[in-house]
């Protein structure tokens, strides 16, 4: 009867033993065809879906150092980098252009009588104003506050005095069909680049701002002279 036990017992543990090594082996399979998988399948797809984010990721870090948040035009880093690239065609084919600068009027009035998101309304209107009314080619940037800058607005072969006017009536337009409780009003500069005589993007804006603030003076004296009369 004990010989039998221990027999017993002895069949029951070799045939453990062989269920284990077979678990074992198994396990074995199913944890190299799961490596198998994940270095031939999983690996490259999460691999490419990190290199896709990346580079989603680059694009748009590379959008908002060249884009102005607010108004979704060009900012001053992005109109640098673009008309750096323009003025060198500009030299190829030996065709001046126009710069034109852009500083709104009143702008601050606007902020303190409807507060700072009237302002932000104001500036976002008229960036869509300057996109929707010149050539998608044309670089338009905002340069910070409420100043703008298109370039170019003319080559040398146009009349500076119609550039102007043209501006100054897309103004009047907007003003005359808008709804708002304040109107757009602005200065311009206009500045010249002579393929002949050549000069940085530093210098043709110096020029254009200038020019944009001695016309502000120039109006400014104009409006106040009757008054000085009158005394």
């Amino acid at each position: 009867m004990g010989i039998a036990i221990v027999l017993t017992l002895l069949v029951n543990i070799v045939q453990g033993f062989v269920w284990y090594q077979h678990l074992s082996i198994d396990l074995l399979i199913i944890g190299t065809v799961d490596a198998i998988l994940v270095t031939l399948v999983v690996t490259p797809i999460a691999i490419k879906l990190g290199l896709m984010e990346r580079q989603r990721v680059e694009t748009e870090l590379r959008a908002l150092t060249v884009t102005d948040d607010l108004t979704g035009l060009n900012n001053r880093r992005g109109f640098f980098m673009l008309a750096e690239q323009l003025l060198k065609m500009a030299s190829r084919s030996q065709m001046g252009l126009y710069l034109m600068y852009i500083d709104l009027d009143y702008f601050k009035k606007i902020n303190d009588t409807y507060g700072h998101s009237e302002g932000d309304q104001a500036l976002k209107t008229f960036a869509k104003l300057l996109k929707d009314n010149y050539r998608e080619s044309d670089i338009i940037a905002r340069m910070g506050g409420d100043e703008f800058v298109l370039l170019p607005v003319g080559t040398s072969q146009d009349d500076i005095e119609v550039i102007k006017m043209r501006f100054n009536k897309l103004i009047q337009r907007f003003n005359e069909a808008q709804k708002k409780p304040w109107t757009l009003s602005a200065t311009i500069g206009l500045a010249h680049y002579d393929v002949k005589d050549p000069c940085s993007i530093d210098e043709l804006l110096r020029r254009a701002d200038t020019e944009m603030y001695l016309r502000r003076e120039k109006i400014r004296t104009e409006k106040t002279r009757p008054l000085q009369n009158n005394n």
